[in-house]
């Protein structure tokens, strides 16, 4: 395509060509009228004279005029239908791509990833407000202006919701690395498709990797539908474990197993930036991008300091492996962190202090356990000491380990925590064996490791050792409070902890369950009713956790409609729609604000069919408002 720079289309001024891709050549303009600085995307000549690019880059001027926020892209103007040249008027943005930046300046900070895709999800919940799905979220599609304020742009294959007429069936539009599984498998879209592709790039963010590569698009695709990537935290140690729940839940392959809003992701991120002392705000990202490498330096220690606090804070309540796993934080971004350091030698200490107390009523305890299971053993039966004693360490090793569970996780590294039981030693076997006594364990079988080792002067013998059953991983018990509807609505309701799925109580909104691990969270599992709340051992030991179970917005599909007819709320919207004419294809969700439906007065009208009013009770999520409209007389 020849260049169009220095030529004029209607009112703009051609200046210079700063991009283009597979649909469309993005210039530099100015408006002559306004006397304003514009971007003029226009679409290739070769697909110009396509009802279908038309089609696309129409629907992508009509969705997002409408969508006025501090993080999209503002539409000025655009050429219409008919015109000669078809072409969208934008804001001009003086910056970069997130993709040239991912590409030439990432330098992983899982604060920052975190803070990125929440200023992403402010523009998205913005848009998914207006019933639009972007469906093409990646980083070539985000601008970074100059004071590095983000911008969402290129809502060209933009989902209307419920008005799927224009998807190309058979086709797979979008990028194939950040695409969602039922975008591949052509199953229903809804908002949750953009929170997979929002992961994605969150993952890819935290570590500067993508989580699905493969040697070609096919075997990409493939491994997204089979939800295979690695755990970030392989990729990039700085990742930690609460990061990785939030990226797991985005990355599920079962929407729903996902967030179900952007809303909800969006919370998350900020109580995870919240902890580490970080706001997402356009300033502080505005800091990140103009000075990059100050800003790593400034944040490292803030996320530090923060951290620090909260893990003495935690060590103070007595929550041991929570204060070690956010102090395993700290000495990843500062091995040589004063604060991190000493704190973790008195966390050291106080284990060692426990293990001498507990080693030495260990003694006691020993004894008259192997004097107790000598007792218990039929009658009749040779008494092996040897036997009694490994039967009374392997009791007293698995009282021990109840102990001091809840101050080790999974994440603590074992180099660092001494051991809590020393090896059981056991008294060398009498002089003068006779060929009567079992026989000798010496010659132990190849590969046994179950053998303890006995020192006699001069000798070393080995005596057999039952070995211990493997550990259960120890759970969790939380009785949860569920509020916000009443029982009888609630009582159809399941929810799930992890991936597991419960059904909520038909008798009562409480609930008891148990989680393995250091936390959980507990999600509400329908299209009318959401919840979500994170659980912790602490709150669950203090009492019943509070969730609560809220109405989603309302939204409806018109059925009978004849094509292009309005409609508007006159009763029961939000302020900012009340009386404004809206396209039925795109009618706003609408709150449920008394109680569990939402009366609502609409008028429907057509130019060419009778105006007609309709009242109705909607329900949180989908409605559906079937309309006969009558054909207008004859003038």
């Amino acid at each position: 395509m020849a260049s169009l720079a220095g030529s004029t289309i209607d009112k703009y001024d051609i200046i210079e060509e700063v991009g283009h891709g597979g649909m469309a050549v993005v210039y530099r303009g100015l408006d002559r009228v306004l006397k304003r600085e514009v971007a003029v995307k226009v679409l290739h000549p070769h697909l110009a004279d396509r009802k279908e690019s038309r089609l696309r880059l129409e629907r992508e001027a009509l969705a997002v005029a409408k969508l006025r926020h501090a993080n999209i892209l503002e539409i000025f103007d655009y050429s219409g239908p008919d015109a000669v040249e078809s072409y969208i008027v934008t804001e001009f943005i003086h910056g970069m791509t997130l993709k040239q930046w991912v590409d030439d300046k990432l330098e992983p900070r899982p604060a920052v990833a975190a803070m990125i895709i929440h200023r992403l999800c402010l523009a998205l919940q913005h848009a998914h407000g207006g019933g639009i799905v972007h469906r093409d979220i990646k980083p070539e599609n985000v601008m970074i202006r100059r004071d590095g304020v983000l911008k969402l742009m290129d809502f060209g294959i933009a989902q209307i919701i419920d008005d799927q007429k224009l998807t190309l069936t058979g086709q797979l539009i979008g990028s194939p690395a950040y695409m969602a599984p039922e975008l591949i498998s052509g199953r229903p879209l809804d908002q949750r498709t953009d929170l997979f592709s929002l992961g994605i790039l969150l993952y890819q963010l935290a570590t500067g990797h993508l989580p699905f590569s493969g040697r070609n698009p096919h075997e990409v695709l493939n491994r997204i539908a089979d939800g295979d990537y690695p755990l970030a935290v392989t990729v990039c140690p700085l990742v930690d474990r609460d990061l990785e729940d939030i990226i797991a839940l985005a990355l599920a392959s079962d929407p729903d197993d996902r967030y179900q809003s952007v809303e909800t992701f969006g919370l998350e991120l900020a109580r995870y930036l919240d902890e580490v002392g970080v706001e997402a705000t356009n300033a502080e990202l505005g800091d990140y991008f103009t000075d990059p490498a100050d800003y790593i330096v400034r944040l490292d220690r803030r996320v530090c300091e923060a951290l620090t606090g909260r893990a003495k804070a935690a060590a103070h309540d007595g929550e041991t492996a929570r204060a070690i796993h956010l102090l395993g934080r700290v000495l990843e971004l500062d091995a040589a962190h004063a604060g991190a350091t000493t704190l973790l030698q008195q966390l050291r200490q106080r284990e060692r202090r426990n293990r001498r107390m507990l080693v030495v009523g260990a003694s006691v305890l020993s004894a008259g356990l192997v004097f107790a299971v000598a007792q218990a053993l039929p009658t009749g039966d040779p008494v092996d000491e040897g036997q009694a004693g490994t039967l009374a360490h392997a009791a007293l090793r698995d009282r021990v380990d109840d102990d001091v569970s809840t101050a080790l996780d999974s994440s603590t590294d074992v180099r660092t925590i001494p051991t809590v039981v020393p090896p059981l030693e056991t008294s060398a076997p009498p002089a003068g064996n006779d060929a009567g006594a079992p026989p000798d364990p010496t010659e132990a079988a190849p590969g046994d490791t179950t053998a303890a080792s006995v020192t006699n002067p001069g000798t070393t013998r080995r005596k057999a050792v039952t070995p211990l059953p493997p550990r259960v991983p120890v759970t969790v018990p939380c009785r949860l409070a569920f509020w916000g509807i009443p029982l009888p609505t609630a009582k159809n309701l399941d929810f799930r902890i992890n991936t597991e799925t419960h059904d909520l109580d038909a008798m009562r909104m409480d609930v008891d369950v148990e989680f393995a691990g250091g936390s959980a969270t507990v999600r509400i599992n329908d299209n009318r009713y959401t919840g979500y709340r994170r659980l912790t051992p602490a709150e669950c030991a203090a009492g019943p956790v509070k969730v609560k179970i809220s109405p989603l917005d309302a939204y409806i599909r018109f059925v009978g409609l004849p094509k292009g007819a309005a409609v508007a709320c006159l009763d029961g919207c939000r302020d900012d729609i009340i009386g404004k004419n809206r396209s039925a294809s795109n009618f706003p969700h609408i709150p449920i604000t008394q109680g569990l439906t939402q009366p609502v007065r609409l008028v429907i009208k057509h130019i060419k069919h009778e105006t007609i009013t309709v009242s109705k009770d909607l329900l949180p999520g989908p409605n559906t408002i079937r309309v006969a409209m009558s054909p207008r007389a004859d003038p």
